[in-house]
């Protein structure tokens, strides 16, 4: 069991903390990546073989507790709650950013993580097809935004029958 919990902490540390330092302030960094591999090692047990999209879903939880936290602290001293850092300047980022979270967070673990839709579908805790539906639906709503901006060529309409 040791064992196991060390070879995945050597082999999925990094990118746990690189796919947590997309998305989090630095200052939280440290404190998301440590309790994702605490409940990993707590959960050792049901750490599928494949740990890498669970750890990204353990990750994920743990940054929206890490939020709730501090919009309940922000509340209860008035203070300003930190809006998610935007992705870049320039078009693509513009129209990356204008998107809802749920829409980002698909196309990063696709295109940023490079995992799989089966895989991203364990992150993002919904299945497989509604995963490949989120995906597609994200995808076009980038699209559309990134022809609005006149910096994508037009997608031609699907012709039915």
């Amino acid at each position: 069991m040791t064992q196991r919990f060390e070879q995945i902490y050597v082999d999925h540390h990094e990118a746990v903390r690189a796919y947590v330092m997309r998305r989090a302030p630095e200052a939280l960094v440290d404190d998301v990546v440590s309790e994702t591999f605490l409940v990993c090692v707590r959960s050792i047990d049901r750490v599928p073989p494949q740990p890498l999209p669970w750890l990204y879903a353990v990750a994920w939880k743990t940054l929206a507790n890490e939020r709730r936290k501090q919009a309940r602290i922000a509340h209860s001293h008035e203070l300003p709650v930190a809006a998610p850092e935007p992705v870049g300047d320039g078009v693509l980022a513009s129209a990356f950013n204008s998107l809802n979270e749920r829409d980002r967070e698909v196309l990063r673990l696709v295109a940023w993580e490079g995992l799989s839709l089966t895989d991203a579908a364990t992150v993002l805790g919904c299945s497989g097809i509604g995963c490949r539906v989120r995906y597609h639906r994200a995808k076009t709503r980038l699209a559309s935004r990134l022809e609005a901006a006149g910096s994508f060529p037009p997608q031609p309409k699907e012709v039915t029958r």
